[in-house]
């Protein structure tokens, strides 16, 4: 599994249709001490955020398109903002507001990460 592999201090997933016991159990099996989990919704399919003992984590915000929280280690402290942007095109403007909304939490250093739902061109697109 690559998160064993490269030993992430935090790892943020989304889209991951799991209810909170199983996220709770993967939480073990990936050996991380800390998980924050929003469950799926009709509108939203879940998301996680796992640490370990390297660094502490302290929660902002959260709904079911985003966790915010500031990570802090020996050496660093930064804000992580993990994103699970709208997919209808329709709705894409709400990932742009919450965006905007999360970059006044913290004068810190900002990480964005997850499936912001968006592509610079067609060309990047596959599928449908």
């Amino acid at each position: 599994m690559v998160i064993r592999k490269f030993d992430h201090d935090v790892v943020f997933l989304s889209d991951t249709r799991l209810l909170k016991n199983r996220c709770l159990n993967l939480k073990y099996v990936l050996n991380m001490m800390g998980c924050l989990t929003v469950d799926f919704t009709n509108d939203c399919s879940g998301l996680l955020l796992f640490w370990n003992n390297n660094v502490s984590v302290d929660l902002l915000s959260y709904s079911p398109r985003h966790i915010d929280v500031i990570v802090e280690s020996p050496i660093e402290k930064f804000h992580f903002s993990g994103i699970y942007g709208y997919a209808d095109a329709n709705l894409k403007f709400k990932t742009w507001e919450l965006i905007d909304q999360l970059s006044i939490s913290s004068y810190l250093s900002w990480l964005i990460g997850g499936d912001l739902n968006e592509i610079l061109s067609n060309n990047e697109k596959q599928g449908g």
